[in-house]
Order: structure tokens, then sequence, then C-alpha cells
């Protein structure tokens, strides 16, 4: 199907202005966003469920160090991309930090992860 024609006039404004359309920049803070909710939630779950049980019942911390230290480190990223996106879609400060929490409880980041799109979606 063929795209619809605008005139440069119409652009920027007659894009933002259709329901369900999101900004570039907040399109960019979210896809940023979802791709580290994603990592970080594998990563949560790597540890969680594969690294800690390892580290316990076979005696091999490997898992778990070098998983935990990554998870540790782009937790910090996606902390700093929770408030990015929250800062451009401007959130209230409890979504904030219940979407900042998500990424400590495993398998919680991937539904927080789709209600915030849709939210983002359906609030622009």
């Amino acid at each position: 199907m063929a795209e619809p024609i605008t005139t440069e006039a119409d652009g920027a404004d007659a894009v933002a202005s259709r329901p369900g359309t999101i900004p570039p920049k907040l399109r960019g803070a979210l896809l940023r966003y979802r791709v580290m909710a994603y990592t970080v939630g594998v990563g949560l779950v790597i540890l969680t469920f594969v690294g800690i049980p390892m580290q316990i019942w076979a005696n091999n911390d490997s898992v778990a160090t070098y998983v935990g230290i990554a998870h540790g480190y782009l937790y910090l990223v996606y902390l700093l991309l929770v408030f990015d996106l929250a800062r451009r879609a401007h959130w209230p400060i409890m979504r904030i930090a219940g979407v900042a929490l998500a990424g400590t409880i495993p398998l919680l980041g991937f539904f927080v992860e789709r209600w915030v799109t849709h939210r983002t979606i359906a609030e622009q």
C-alpha cells in the first residue's frame, strides 16, 4: 500500500497529529528502552534460573559471576534509558519507580515492557 502524500508544510505536524503516532524523539527513546528491557530481563532470568542454582548446587560460580556483573552494568544503562523515556513522555514519579524496579524482578520486566509500550503509544 502506498504511503499518504503530504506536502512539506504538512510533513512533521501531520504525522505527529495522527492518533497512535509517536513523535520521532519519543519513538527512539522507546525503542532504546525496549531493547535494554529485554536485554536486562534475559540477563536476570539467566542469572536467577541458571547462575544461582549452579552456584548453590554445582559449586560453579562462573555463570553467576559473569552474568551478574554484566547484569549490574546493563541495569545501570536500563535505569538511564527509563529516565530518558520518562522525561520525554512526561511520566509521573510512581510510574518511573515502578518501571525502574521491574528490572530487578525476574520475568516482570518483560510484562512491564509490553505495558509501557502500549501505554506510551496510547498516550500519544
